[in-house]
């Protein structure tokens, strides 16, 4: 059974002068680069996603009807006001892009519909793939819980 941890980005919430650098589609991980952010930050079209405690509620409400209508199973969801965590497994042949997909595209409709039309996350999410139960039990005890923002758990709900 494949569980993934996927990572939604809002929309412009990670420029090149972040510390921890930045990633460039087919070239990997760069260093930071306050010279591109200010490029980027030139070329950006709409404002910047953030995910405040409105939004967040329709992400985790979205995140968790998703699971139900394409067959998931969510262990855990944790905001933020800059993206989105989402830990699923599930049983199918489903590969883990169409996966990620289908949650970012039910994501982006819900928001479309609530709040207002625009780019809400970063082209591509990132994702984790969660091989061993330790790793897990890490991810749901320490990692997810410690974000600033609003939490669902599986065996609990939305954890404020």
């Amino acid at each position: 059974m494949p569980c993934y941890l996927f990572t939604y980005h809002g929309h412009g919430t990670w420029m090149p002068d972040h510390p921890r650098g930045y990633v460039r589609r087919k070239v990997g991980i760069l260093a930071p680069d306050p010279k591109m952010a200010d490029c980027y930050r030139q070329n950006q079209k709409v404002q910047t996603a953030e995910f405040d405690i409105s939004v967040q509620r329709i992400l985790i409400d979205e995140s968790t009807r998703a699971f139900h209508f394409q067959g998931l199973r969510g262990h855990f969801i944790a905001t933020d006001q800059t993206h989105l965590h989402v830990l699923v497994s599930w049983s199918t042949l489903k590969t883990w892009k169409a996966v990620r997909q289908s949650i970012g595209t039910s994501l982006t409709r819900r928001l479309n519909k609530e709040i207002e039309r625009r780019p809400w996350f970063a082209k591509q999410p990132s994702r984790k793939c969660v091989r061993e139960q330790q790793h897990f039990e890490h991810l749901v005890r320490v990692y997810l819980p410690r974000h600033r923002g609003l939490k669902w758990q599986e065996t609990d709900g939305i954890l404020e």
